[in-house]
C-alpha cells in the first residue's frame, strides 16, 4: 500500500492509494481522492506528484514482470540431477567398479541458504558463494570421512566434509600457507602431509590445518619438485616423488631430516625421467609411475628394481603414454592414471590387465587431464580430473 500523500500549501489531498487484484489476477491501480483546486500553481504541484508516483509504480511492475526467468506459472525448483547408472565391465558381464558421482565445489555439499529479498527479487536460484575447484591433483582421507584435494592453481587444499555437508580449507593463510599444493598423505592420526611444487617442501599440519612441521631437505640433499607422497607407517616412512629431481626420497617419519632416496635420471631400470606418483602396497613394495619413461616401476622396500607394469611405451590398452597417478586397493590390483589416454587402467598384483575405466569427456565416466588417483579404506575410488575441474568418485565391488 502506498502511504497518503498530503499537499498543505493547497487543498488538494489525496486520502488513499493503493493496489487492487480483481478476480483474474491482474493488476489495477485505484485511486481515491478529493479534490480541491484553487489555484493554477497547486494543480501543476499535482501534477508533478502524480507522475513521479506512475513513474515508480512502471519502475516496480517492471523489474517484478520482467526479471530473468519470470514466469506467470508456478516456478519450479532446481532440477534434481538424475542417478547415473554406471558400471565396468557392463552387462552382462559381473560388474567391478560403479561410478558414484563427481565433487567440484561447495555446492555439490553444502545446503542451499536462504534466499534475501534481492536475491528473490531477480530470481537468484542460490544465495551461496560458490567455491569450485580449479586444477585438482593428488587426494586423500582421513579417519573421518573428510576428502582432501590439493588444488595447484587455488594454491589451498580443498576439504570436503560430505558427512557435515561443510567445505573447508588448508593452507591458505599464516604460516601454512601453500603455492603449488600437489600430493597429499594422511596418517592414522590424521596428520596431514602437503607437498608444494614451488615451494620446495612438504608441509605438516595437525588434523585441525595448523602447520606442526615442514620438510625441505633429507640428510643434507634438497628437495627440487616434491610431488606425488605415499605413506609406509608400518616402516616408518613417508616416500616423496622428486619429479624435476628425477629421484625418489625416503623420509624417516621418526627423524623428518633423515632418510634415503634412490634412482637418477635415465632410461635404466633404476633410473627415472620425471617420475609423479607413488603407490606402497601391504608387503611395503614401492610403485613409481615414471612419466616420461612411460612406464610403472616396482621396487622392495630395500629399493631394488623388481620389475616394470604393464606393455611397452605404446597407444595399445596396458601399455603408458602419459601415467601419473597411482593407488591399490584391497585385494591388491593397481590402479594407474594415463592423462593421454584419459583413463585409467587396472592390473593384477601380477601385472596382468583386468580392466581401463573411461574415455576422453565430461560426461560421467569421461575425463580430461585426469592427474591422480587415491582408494580409501572402503575401496571407494577418487580420481581428479584437471579440465574438467572435479574429483570422480567410484566404488570397486569387489574382483572375486
Amino acid at each position: 500500500m502506498f502511504p497518503v500523500i498530503e499537499n498543505r500549501n493547497s487543498n488538494f489531498k489525496v486520502l488513499n492509494m493503493l493496489f487492487a487484484s480483481d478476480r483474474h489476477g491482474s493488476l489495477s491501480l485505484s485511486v481515491v481522492g478529493v479534490c480541491k483546486a484553487n489555484a493554477t500553481a497547486s494543480t501543476q504541484a499535482y501534477s508533478i506528484r502524480r507522475a513521479a508516483m506512475n513513474l515508480l509504480v512502471v519502475f516496480v511492475i517492471t523489474a517484478l514482470f520482467c526479471a530473468p526467468g519470470f514466469s506467470a506459472k508456478k516456478k519450479k525448483g532446481p532440477e534434481v540431477a538424475k542417478p547415473v547408472n554406471l558400471v565396468w565391465p557392463p552387462p552382462p558381464e559381473k560388474p567391478r567398479i560403479r561410478y558414484i558421482k563427481s565433487l567440484s565445489s561447495n555446492e555439490d555439499i553444502e545446503p542451499p541458504k536462504k534466499k534475501g529479498w534481492l536475491a528473490k527479487l531477480i530470481n537468484e536460484e542460490d544465495a551461496r558463494r560458490v567455491i569450485g575447484m580449479l586444477r585438482p591433483a593428488g587426494m586423500a582421507t582421513d579417519s573421518k570421512g573428510r576428502l582432501y584435494v590439493a588444488d595447484t592453481n587455488r594454491a589451498v587444499v580443498f576439504v570436503f566434509d560430505q558427512e557435515n555437508k561443510k567445505l573447508s580449507f588448508i593452507g591458505s593463510e599464516g604460516q601454512g600457507r601453500l603455492s603449488g599444493p600437489f600430493g597429499i598423505a594422511i596418517d592414522k592420526n590424521d596428520t596431514v602431509y602437503v607437498s608444494d611444487t614451488r615451494l620446495k617442501k612438504v608441509n605438516i599440519y595437525s588434523s585441525d590445518g595448523v602447520l606442526t612441521n615442514a620438510i625441505s631437505r633429507i640428510s643434507g640433499q634438497e628437495l627440487v619438485n616434491p610431488a606425488g607422497l605415499a605413506l609406509d607407517e608400518p616402516n616408518g616412512r613417508l616416500y616423496i616423488a622428486d619429479t624435476r629431481g628425477h629421484q625418489v626420497f625416503a623420509c624417516d617419519l621418526k627423524n623428518l631430516g633423515n632418510g634415503a632416496r634412490f634412482g637418477k635420471r635415465g632410461e635404466g631400470d633404476d633410473e627415472f625421467n620425471f617420475p609423479t606418483a607413488i603407490a606402497v602396497d601391504k608387503s611395503g613394495n614401492i610403485y613409481v609411475t615414471d612419466t616420461m619413461n612411460f612406464s610403472v616401476k616396482l621396487f622392495d622396500k630395500n629399493f631394488k628394481f623388481i620389475r616394470k607394469l604393464g606393455k611397452e611405451h605404446g597407444l595399445g590398452i596396458g601399455s603408458f603414454d602419459r601415467p601419473k597417478g597411482i593407488a591399490i586397493d584391497s585385494e591388491g590390483n593397481i590402479y594407474v592414471v594415463d592423462a593421454t589416454f584419459s583413463n585409467f587402467q587396472i592390473f593384477n598384483s601380477s601385472g596382468k590387465l583386468l580392466l581401463f575405466i573411461g574415455s576422453f569427456g565430461s560426461e560421467p565416466g569421461g575425463f580430461r587431464l585426469p592427474s591422480s588417483i587415491f582408494i580409501d579404506k572402503k575401496d571407494q575410488i577418487y580420481v581428479s580430473d584437471q579440465a574438467n575441474r572435479r574429483v570422480d568418485m567410484f566404488q570397486f565391488l569387489g574382483g572375486n
